[in-house]
């Protein structure tokens, strides 16, 4: 009882996030089923084949993207002593159940939790992130990816924002060909844009909840927002090639990259309403903004707190 009243104080029931994944969980499969229904009444049977065919496509590439997170290398005993020891010590404290830990050879400085039914939850960090950060802001990143497995959003974004990902995926690889074969991968690749938009809206609310969790598990949200910073100026240095070969995880990431719709100076062409919808994190201003407001909070306990640096 008392382990399981101190993660009730670390992580206490966010209505907001529940409210969120439950509408994902329950109307973004229903919207995608409205999507397909009113696609089979109106369309064309060729342009309906389009779409059956992106779907199709789109499946054995989410596939193919599975395997290659299952290939992810796991740590071996006497690796990377540090990380191990900062995601035992924290799910000690928090009373949460211990992730197997996966290394990504990557530049991009990076993190996200992956928490399938039926699976060991998996926290997935980058080499690039290993090497921007220092001690404190690792513990405040393994603290963020571990509120999400305490709030249980990693498992339902995964499986409420499955169909339509497979239906953009499918649409977007098959926009060349004859015309009605490009009408249905538009078609398919529409559907998928609509279950974006309802799974992005939970993502960017996620995220300022695991930010929360993080301060709480390490009572240090100046350290989180240290490591927002660096990470955010390390991915605007990186070439966006390999940003883009990365974009795909966004809405699982602790920073989104780059969009390449934008420059390199940040600027983003398309509508303020699209660019809202499409955005998978809320931005790092208002993410430092919030961590600010709880530095402030808990330094009524911490007389001599300065806030964030």
């Amino acid at each position: 009882m008392r382990r399981l009243r101190r993660r009730r104080e670390l992580f206490p029931p966010d209505r907001g996030l529940q409210a969120r994944m439950v509408a994902a969980a329950v109307g973004t499969p229903l919207l995608v089923l409205a999507s397909l229904a009113a696609v089979v009444a109106l369309l064309p049977g060729r342009i309906l084949g389009a779409v059956a065919l992106a779907a199709v496509l789109g499946s054995v590439m989410a596939v193919r993207a599975r395997k290659r997170l299952d290939r992810a290398r796991l740590l071996g005993a006497g690796e990377e002593p540090e990380l191990r020891a900062v995601v035992e010590r924290l799910c000690v404290v928090g009373d949460l159940p211990r992730p197997e830990i996966a290394l990504d050879d990557e530049r991009q400085p990076n993190s996200w939790m992956v928490d399938l039914p039926g699976r060991p939850p998996r926290l997935h960090v980058t080499r690039g992130l290993l090497d921007v950060l220092d001690g404190p802001e690792l513990e405040a990143v393994v603290a963020h990816e571990l509120s999400h497995l305490a709030n249980r959003d990693a498992t339902v974004m995964t499986v409420a924002g499955w169909p339509g990902a497979m239906l953009l995926e499918g649409g977007r690889s098959m926009m060349r060909g004859w015309w009605w074969v490009a009408v249905g991968a538009a078609v398919a690749a529409g559907i998928g844009l609509l279950s974006r938009a309802g799974t992005n809206a939970l993502s960017r609310y996620r995220e300022l909840s695991a930010d929360a969790g993080a301060a709480a598990l390490t009572g240090r949200p100046s350290a989180l927002a240290s490591a927002l910073v660096k990470v955010s100026g390390t991915l605007d240095r990186l070439p966006a090639r390999d940003l883009r070969a990365v974009a795909g995880r966004d809405a699982f990431h602790l920073m989104p990259v780059e969009d390449p719709r934008s420059d390199r100076a940040g600027r983003d062409d398309r509508h303020p309403l699209l660019r809202r919808l499409g955005a998978t994190h809320p931005t790092l201003e208002v993410r430092l903004a919030a961590l600010e407001r709880l530095e402030r909070k808990m330094g009524a306990a911490r007389p001599g707190a300065t806030g964030l640096v």
